[in-house]
């Protein structure tokens, strides 16, 4: 990693403390060290998190900056979680982010290296009641890397709430993918405007766009090229065509390509037809940035944000299951988690349940990963 990169430690002590100086115990970047350290080590509560920080040996305690002979208990870590200014967290810990993606990228061709924004709602935090139990994040496409996260209020919708997230994110030479409930002109040029590029699914939402896509993708001498891809997977034969058009006289801002896929699944054992449909999609990005192959991968890719984040979070995490819901501590748990997933995805890829038994059991590991070891250990 670029030694620029502040370290996990260093980046945690920049979200402020909100408690007052009398009665403090234990300190604020050792309890938010240790939050990491716990989901990463396989606890997915803040009870979890308590006992794995009363069962560690002392000198792990001592890693992480605690001063005491015992660790926090749960109503501590439950207190910190409700009273963390959360417009801070989530902004540190997605700059900290950006940069430390922004040194694991290597060779990636510039514009190619998407980025992907969905909505997730916490289940149990909206059963329990708590306010603003509705997150928009975005997600790197390639490494599973959180970006950034904000609330969606009861008073507007994913679409009210994206401007704010899109301003959180460093979007000069990135490409944001986007599903049918983004495709807003709004949307568009404000992704342009901060020097990025927008892959938008189109559908019936904007009948006008959608019939001009249709009719741009069916013109053979307006069509730049096509790509072909069939793989295997979940036990179906997975066989996808996308069209590239110009996108001329098309009513769209910054829009340069115009995308038809036909998407075609199969049963791999019987030949059953599973799903057969067409879909289409409009570009900022022009044919010298991305060819039809690119687009056909980065319009894939942008599942990404559901596979290995949503499903991870819900599934690994526990998330679904969680009881926290006192003012925003199911968004600050929501953005540990976020830190935590980004990080095994660096490490260990897609091994995300594998790589927290194995820290689990060897501490030290983990600890030297994470820059928390003395020197020796």
């Amino acid at each position: 990693m670029d030694t620029t990169v502040p370290s996990l430690r260093e980046m945690l002590a920049q979200v402020p403390d909100p408690r007052k100086a009398r009665g403090q115990r234990h300190p604020w970047a050792a309890l938010l060290l240790l939050l990491v350290v716990g989901l990463l080590s396989g606890a997915n509560s803040q009870r979890a998190v308590a006992r794995w920080g009363h069962a560690a040996p002392r000198r792990w305690r001592q890693c992480l900056g605690f001063t005491r002979p015992q660790g926090p208990s749960q109503p501590t870590l439950q207190r910190l979680l409700r009273t963390v200014d959360i417009g801070p967290l989530e902004a540190v810990l997605g700059e900290w982010l950006q940069q430390v993606r922004a040194a694991w990228r290597q060779s990636a061709a510039r514009w190619l290296d998407g980025i992907a924004i969905d909505g997730k709602t916490l289940r149990g935090a909206r059963r329990l009641g708590a306010a603003e139990p509705h997150l928009l994040s975005a997600c790197c496409q390639r490494f599973g890397v959180v970006l950034g996260e904000v609330p969606v209020p009861a008073t507007t919708n994913e679409v009210g709430a994206v401007g704010a997230l899109l301003d959180a994110l460093l979007l000069a030479g990135e490409t944001v993918t986007f599903d049918a409930e983004f495709t807003q002109y709004l949307v568009a040029e404000h992704t342009v405007r901060q020097g990025g590029a927008y892959l938008m699914v189109v559908k019936g939402n904007q009948p006008t766009l959608l019939a001009d896509s249709r009719s741009a993708t069916a013109w053979p001498a307006r069509q730049l090229g096509t790509a072909h891809r069939v793989r295997l997977a979940h036990g179906r034969i997975e066989a996808r065509t996308l069209v590239a058009a110009a996108a001329r006289d098309i009513a769209w801002p910054h829009a340069r390509q115009v995308l038809r896929l036909h998407r075609r699944f199969v049963h791999k054992t019987t030949g059953r037809v599973l799903s057969d449909e067409t879909l289409y999609a409009v570009t900022s990005l022009t044919p010298e940035q991305a060819s039809p192959a690119a687009l056909l991968r980065l319009w894939q890719a942008h599942w990404t944000i559901e596979n290995r984040l949503h499903w991870v979070r819900d599934v690994v995490f526990g998330e679904d299951l969680a009881t926290i819901r006192t003012a925003h501590a199911p968004q600050a748990f929501a953005a540990f988690r976020n830190l935590a997933i980004s990080l095994l995805h660096l490490w260990r890829g897609r091994e995300v349940t594998a790589a927290r038994q194995y820290y689990a059991a060897h501490p030290a590991a983990l600890f030297r990963r994470l820059g928390l070891a003395p020197p020796g250990l």
